[in-house]
């Protein structure tokens, strides 16, 4: 069986491309979003601590959740508290279950 490619940007396939050739409405593709920070009062919020767990996803892959339950212990064995406290959010991102173990084994009761 042959795979064939096709791209989604062809005329044809494209939303609206016979008015938007006679410049009746706009393509599809040109109203397309961007999620950059917009410049001024309506700049969108983003969680840091979403950014730092998609970084550490970047990293490590599949095992990003024992890797951030590992920092959380290694922040803990160093008496750092924010720093176990950062990680267990990251590990709940991946892990909700993981991340509950490891705070009842890393926290005592």
């Amino acid at each position: 069986m042959s795979v064939r490619f096709a791209s989604a940007n062809h005329p044809i396939r494209r939303l609206g491309w016979r008015a938007a050739g006679r410049g009746l409405v706009a393509p599809a593709l040109a109203r397309a979003a961007n999620d950059n920070r917009a410049v001024g009062a309506s700049a969108p919020q983003f969680d840091p601590l979403l950014g730092d767990a998609l970084r550490h996803f970047a990293v490590y892959g599949l095992a990003a959740a024992e890797a951030a339950v590992e920092a959380a212990a290694d922040a803990s064995a160093r008496g750092d508290a924010e720093g176990q406290d950062h990680w267990l959010a990251i590990t709940r991102m991946f892990d909700r279950r993981l991340a509950a173990r490891a705070g009842a084994e890393l926290i005592p009761a």
